[in-house]
């Protein structure tokens, strides 16, 4: 039975790794704006809601004005639809950039392994590197995507 040690590496997380995983998503820069658009829109609806709820208890609840209250709630009924457009909008986004980034990182690592010498997969388990390419296509799909969701949420929340 031979016995498989796995690598240790001590990579330093950094402003060029951070660059050489955004690169990935550069060929698909329009889907990223739309991405970025749905996310953009959603934050600001989120941000809205809030001063509609103080308009309906202010000029609809205190001042006893049934009718606006009305009308309040139907622009906040309205503006949920929307929300929830934009809300399927970026989740799809989300779901189409990170598929496409990781098929091209799959095909990119799939090349870089028909260059490595035969001597490299005589001392490397074969289900390793199936697992490594998975596992950390996966990862960095995740990190583009979900991470830029993050990021955009956050910036636009705060401002």
């Amino acid at each position: 039975m031979q016995y498989f040690e796995e690598e240790e590496f001590d990579t330093i997380f950094n402003g060029r790794t951070v660059l050489r995983i955004l690169s990935h998503i550069k060929a698909y820069w329009w889907w990223l704006l739309l991405f970025v658009g749905f996310v953009i829109t959603v934050t600001i609806l989120d941000s809205y809601f809030t001063f509609l709820t103080k308009r309906m208890i202010d000029e609809g609840i205190m001042n006893r004005d049934v009718q606006r209250l009305y009308q309040i709630i139907a622009v906040f009924g309205g503006m949920i639809f929307v929300q929830m457009l934009m809300v399927f909008g970026f989740i799809y986004m989300a779901g189409i950039l990170g598929e496409r980034v990781q098929y091209d990182l799959r095909k990119d690592m799939f090349s870089h392994l028909q260059a490595l010498s035969l001597s490299y997969f005589d001392k490397t388990a074969v289900g390793w590197i199936m697992a490594r390419v998975t596992s950390d296509s996966e990862r960095i799909a995740e990190l583009i995507t979900w991470g830029l969701v993050d990021t955009m949420w956050a910036v636009m929340s705060i401002g």
